[in-house]
């Protein structure tokens, strides 16, 4: 788990220096393929914990899920042509979801370590 938090640090706020265009696409598709390659997958775990609390459906990917609590009338159609600014917005937002997930499995863990849950 702090393999992927600490690298969350450092993508967070720097995207331009993983991604091209630095569009909440390429975050997205860099953050898949790190989550591949490093065997945690964290992204189905944040895809499921996503499709629980939105009003999206379980079916849809992990960044559809992202973009439906972004804006209510989004589509990953949409982000296609966000602006430089929506763009950056996105990618804070998918940040901040991402470290609420993360939050949330440490309490999660802490309260069964502790007998609580």
């Amino acid at each position: 788990m702090r393999q992927i938090e600490d690298f969350i640090n450092v993508l967070d706020g720097r995207a331009g220096m993983y991604t091209m265009g630095r569009t909440f696409g390429e975050v997205c598709a860099f953050l898949d393929g790190f989550d591949a390659c490093s065997e945690l997958r964290m992204m189905k775990g944040f895809q499921s914990w996503l499709a629980g609390r939105t009003k999206g459906k379980s079916e849809l990917t992990w960044w559809a899920l992202v973009l439906s609590e972004f804006g209510d009338e989004v589509s990953v159609a949409d982000a296609r042509r966000f602006s430089a600014g929506e763009n950056e917005q996105a990618i804070e937002h998918l940040f901040r979801l991402f470290r609420e997930y993360l939050d949330d499995n440490s309490r999660r863990r802490d309260g069964t370590r502790n007998g609580l849950v």
